[in-house]
């Protein structure tokens, strides 16, 4: 079972061609992200706070598959794709309103000690989340 969150495209996101620039659908999958780990913790940031470790992202990509215009409903879905020893890859995918596939992307975030920004082991509190959101 995916993740989603829900958002519409708007005005100040569109470029001069007319579509949403391409650069918002990271920002639209970090939005859902956010929103995942809301779900898994509560407030975002008490996870991070509280347990010490960060997620910063290493690595993204983003195939795009049909234009996204102003006013488009958008349905973006999230799911695991990989968890490695220090990292996770998140696959999103954005829809429009007609259930239409507009893009793919994948993030890969390792996962670190604030302290020392060294690598670490993805935290247990962290699977933990995932089982609770149906994730895992």
């Amino acid at each position: 079972m995916s993740f989603e969150h829900h958002l519409k495209a708007r005005f100040y996101e569109v470029d001069r061609a007319g579509i949403i620039f391409f650069g918002r659908f990271y920002e639209y999958c970090h939005a859902a992200l956010e929103e995942l780990l809301e779900a898994m913790f509560g407030h975002p940031a008490s996870i991070f706070e509280t347990h010490g470790f960060g997620m910063p992202l290493v690595h993204s990509e983003a195939d795009y598959k049909r234009p996204t215009r102003m006013g488009d409903n958008l349905r973006i879905t999230v799911d695991v794709e990989r968890v490695g020893a220090k990292s996770i890859t998140f696959h999103y995918v954005v829809y429009g309103d007609q259930d239409d596939r507009r893009c793919d992307v994948r993030l890969i975030h390792c996962f670190v000690d604030l302290a020392t920004f060294d690598a670490i082991a993805m935290p247990d509190v962290f699977l933990d989340g995932l089982k609770k959101v149906g994730l895992s």
